[in-house]
């Protein structure tokens, strides 16, 4: 506990540049998994943006889930935009988020049945970005998801996700560029 505290201290003491401005950009996403006795379950969503304003960052994601529950394997794959608001200039800055995606679903069985799907997907809801340096942060979002697939009916429920965004300045971006292709 001690060190946890100490810890805390340290990261509220490094200073926060502005990591949210226009031109700024934000590469990151979430990992998940799962595990039972009889089912399975990983998921990863990487994602890019760029901010277009201060505080408003507009770009893109993908999402990779792929599952298995008894002789039932599902994969699915989704493509989509997204737009970001954040709020404040603290170390630990909470958002707005929404998310829209197009949606490709199989479902496989062991009995040799298999199920292929379109759809679409959303995503409404509030997230942080905790710096713990000049340019990671530890991300939260929670928010209502829902998901309508072709010939079915729709759904949707509570969505927490965590991971990790790299943000980089104009600064770094135009340092980056210096070094990589020597202009």
């Amino acid at each position: 506990m001690k060190n946890l505290l100490i810890s805390l201290f340290i990261f509220s003491s490094i200073p926060v540049i502005a990591q949210t401005e226009k031109g700024d950009i934000l590469i990151g996403g979430n990992l998940g998994f799962q595990t039972g006795t009889e089912s399975n379950l990983f998921n990863i969503s990487p994602n890019v943006g760029v901010f277009v304003a201060n505080n408003f960052a507009l770009g893109g994601g993908l999402s990779l889930m792929s599952s298995k529950q008894g002789d039932v394997r599902s994969r699915s794959f989704g493509i989509g935009p997204f737009a970001r608001y954040y709020i404040g200039k603290a170390q630990t800055k909470p958002f707005i988020v929404t998310e829209f995606n197009f949606l490709s679903l199989r479902i496989k069985a062991d009995n040799n049945v298999e199920i292929k799907n379109n759809g679409i997907g959303w995503l409404l809801g509030l997230g942080f970005a905790s710096f713990i340096n000049e340019n990671v942060a530890v991300e939260g979002i929670s928010g209502y998801n829902y998901a309508k697939f072709n010939d079915s009916e729709g759904g949707g429920g509570f969505a927490l996700r965590l991971g990790f965004q790299v943000y980089l300045t104009r600064r770094s971006v135009s340092d980056l560029r210096t070094n990589v292709l020597g202009n």
